[in-house]
């Protein structure tokens, strides 16, 4: 399926913020997966940042890409044939935890969506998933959640992976995905900060059972940080411009949703 300007995709875009929540969270739960772990070892530790980036980029072409999703879609299928006892019940995992931590982000930084375009937001991502050969995502959110808690309580589990993620969020080398945006003499003064906001987002958010798997502490006192971290970045984002919040991809797609509607 191609989304198009009657989505609710595409009404929505993707704000950058996002990648706090969406790709520490998602990419956690992902790698406490112990054949996902395996299967991303090496790319993870040669650099960890670059992969994720490039994760951002194809998930937006294939959301917002128009005409270049289905290449995208083909390109993708292409590549998870290589993976080493890849299924389609990982790539079911990905697809899940991806849209769940999505939508976690939705509820955390932006006006609560009413259910029923909740629903229908994620109606959308499992249809995008058949492009990806993925038949058998849950039928709806409550079913979602259900799948989500069973493998969380059965499958995952500390892993080389996680373990290799939680110190590239320390960003000791390298630059966060999204740093690109921001001019290179900032860099340095954002660092620390960032440093400390992507491992709180990252834990803060994952499911509490999961977070005692994999032995991630998580105090009282982390947790009214992290609410401090999403008030600020909820007041911060009022004040910019809907421009630079978005990607330009995400951007364009949600003013061509919006024109349509007129």
């Amino acid at each position: 399926m191609t989304l198009g300007p009657e989505s609710m995709t595409w009404r929505l875009g993707w704000y950058t913020r996002f990648e706090l929540v969406v790709l520490g969270r998602a990419v956690l739960m992902q790698v406490a997966h112990p054949v996902i772990a395996a299967a991303v070892r090496d790319g993870y530790r040669a650099d960890p940042f670059a992969r994720l980036t490039r994760t951002i980029t194809s998930s937006q072409l294939r959301l917002f890409g128009g005409e270049q999703a289905a290449e995208e879609a083909r390109r993708l299928v292409e590549w998870h044939a290589r993976i080493p006892g890849a299924d389609e019940e990982l790539f079911r995992w990905v697809h899940a935890t991806s849209f769940d931590s999505l939508l976690t982000a939705y509820r955390l930084l932006r006006p609560r969506l009413p259910a029923i375009h909740e629903q229908r937001l994620y109606g959308e991502w499992r249809d995008t998933g058949r492009a990806l050969g993925i038949r058998s995502m849950p039928e709806d959110l409550e079913a979602l959640r259900e799948y989500v808690d069973d493998v969380v309580a059965t499958q995952l589990m500390p892993t080389d992976g996680v373990e290799g993620l939680l110190e590239a969020f320390e960003l000791r080398s390298g630059r966060a995905p999204g740093s690109e945006h921001l001019p290179s003499a900032l860099w340095p003064l954002v660092r620390p900060v960032a440093a400390q906001v992507l491992p709180d987002f990252a834990v803060g958010t994952l499911p509490p059972e999961l977070r005692d798997k994999l032995g991630l502490e998580w105090t009282d006192g982390d947790e009214r940080r992290l609410r401090l971290w999403i008030r600020a970045i909820r007041v911060m984002s009022a004040c910019v411009p809907a421009s630079l919040l978005h990607y330009p991809m995400p951007y364009q797609a949600m003013l061509s949703a919006r024109s349509s509607r007129v």
